[in-house]
């Protein structure tokens, strides 16, 4: 399943990145300067990698990049993360690749509730950037921009959803699609802590497998975070590995406002 993954993501088009492909990683790189570039699915021979590091480390710096580097269990060789973090790289937590049999999961039934989720557009985006920010307590300026851009009419490339309470945004989640993929892209699951608890998050969940399924993709795949990780596998979601978005730069964390 992580070759599936890993061949369809590593073609996957980003909106405001260029794709670029060689032998041995994934590359999408930056238009905007806020945005950070982003490595994945390396595949270097042992014998090279601390100088394959270094080129990757030196092609970014050459163009004043930071980056988000994706390591995963199955990437090579298996001491990847180490020696990345002996480069400076850190993790702000790890993830965990899953992946769900759309055809198989089944959508409970819509019921009425003070909770209104709603596709997002417009000013609804921005809210949605600084609920993610508040959140995961780490400041995303590139994060907007991208979600305009997924939403935007022409490129069509995934939606965005946001769950209210009277009129406040209180919880969001998103789900890309790429052309000819079997495997849409769930992300940004995430609920105010004043609302967790309440189902918000399955009702982000479900209303992005409905739109799977009317789509016929075949699987929805999410790089799940811990307290995530869970409710997704009561849903039908299996593991297949564990992932660590490595950083260049460390997250700017602390307190995060929604001013």
């Amino acid at each position: 399943m992580f070759r599936r993954y890993a061949t369809e993501r590593g073609a996957a088009k980003i909106p405001r990145y260029r794709l670029e492909q060689s032998a041995d990683i994934t590359r999408h790189l930056p238009s905007g300067l806020d945005d950070e570039a982003l490595l994945s699915f390396a595949r270097f021979p042992a014998a090279e990698v601390d100088r394959r590091i270094g080129e990757e480390l030196h092609h970014l710096r050459s163009h004043g990049w930071e980056a988000e580097w994706k390591v995963h269990d199955f990437d090579q060789p298996a001491d990847l993360r180490s020696r990345l973090e002996a480069t400076g790289l850190t993790t702000h937590h790890v993830e965990a690749l899953m992946v769900l049999d759309v055809a198989g999961a089944a959508v409970k039934p819509a019921t009425k509730g003070e909770i209104v989720v709603d596709e997002a557009s417009g000013s609804a985006i921005d809210d949605i950037a600084r609920l993610q920010e508040e959140v995961w307590q780490c400041r995303l300026p590139w994060l907007a921009g991208v979600l305009h851009e997924m939403t935007d009419p022409a490129q069509a490339s995934g939606l965005v959803y946001c769950a209210r309470s009277g009129g406040q945004v209180i919880g969001s989640g998103w789900i890309g699609f790429d052309r000819g993929s079997q495997f849409a892209q769930l992300s940004g699951g995430a609920v105010l802590e004043a609302y967790r608890g309440r189902g918000i998050y399955s009702l982000l969940f479900e209303r992005r497998l409905v739109e799977a399924k009317a789509r016929g993709i075949p699987f929805i795949a999410v790089d799940a975070a811990p307290m995530s990780r869970p409710i997704l596998e009561r849903k039908g979601f299996r593991f297949v590995c564990h992932t660590y978005p490595m950083r260049t730069r460390p997250f700017e964390t602390g307190a995060v406002t929604r001013g």
